[in-house]
């Protein structure tokens, strides 16, 4: 089972489908929701609670993103993390990692990049006090998504640094992150992309 979580207040009743779907991600990416955990629409909706109808819709759009397995009319699980499934994931944070990077450290437009520094700051800081560091490593990463990508890849990608950083982080920061946030924020700031992917690949332990 993974750690408890927060009871619900009577505002979370209210929780949007984006905004839900964001909420049980980060539940999985950051560890609440173990891997390998079962988990029924009922117990979602009642750790949240939310009704069943929004939590179906998030669910499958978990599945979608490799965070959740399907069991019609059963359960769902959370994905487990094996050692096949870290390899495939590291490859695909390293493909389109060093692709984001490349193409934002040289089109971000000025506004852009200060955007992007806040950013990495808000990234640095969650790794300082050990909260919401799930969230802000994933508005980072989904900012410069948008920003450097075209719709497909923006359409492709919405979801899944999500599963990126579950997958290569295993519930916590690691002990270089700080580090490589401050040679990415450099490098965007010299807006040198060779550096730039440097600091990724370290961020992700990238090889």
């Amino acid at each position: 089972m993974g750690m408890e979580v927060p009871v619900a207040s009577g505002a979370q009743r209210n929780l949007g489908a984006e905004e839900l779907f964001r909420r049980l991600a980060t539940l999985i990416a950051d560890g609440t929701y173990a891997p390998g955990e079962r988990l029924s629409d009922k117990t979602i909706a009642e750790d949240l609670g939310v009704t069943r109808t929004p939590v179906r819709e998030a669910v499958q759009r978990l599945a979608r993103a490799g965070l959740m397995e399907v069991h019609a009319n059963r359960y769902s699980m959370v994905t487990d993390i094996t050692d096949e499934r870290s390899r495939v994931t590291r490859e695909f944070a390293a493909a389109h990692g060093e692709e984001i990077i490349r193409e934002a450290a040289l089109a971000l437009s000025d506004r852009d990049l200060e955007l992007a520094s806040e950013l990495i700051r808000d990234a640095m800081d969650s790794v300082e006090t050990g909260k919401g560091w799930i969230e802000a490593h994933v508005a980072l990463f989904t900012f410069l998504t948008e920003r450097a990508l075209n719709d497909l890849y923006r359409l492709l990608l919405s979801d899944f640094w999500y599963l990126v950083f579950r997958d290569l982080y295993l519930g916590e920061p690691r002990a270089n992150t700080r580090e490589s946030l401050e040679e990415l924020e450099s490098a965007m700031r010299a807006r040198s992309a060779t550096a730039g992917i440097s600091a990724v690949r370290r961020m992700l332990s990238l090889k």
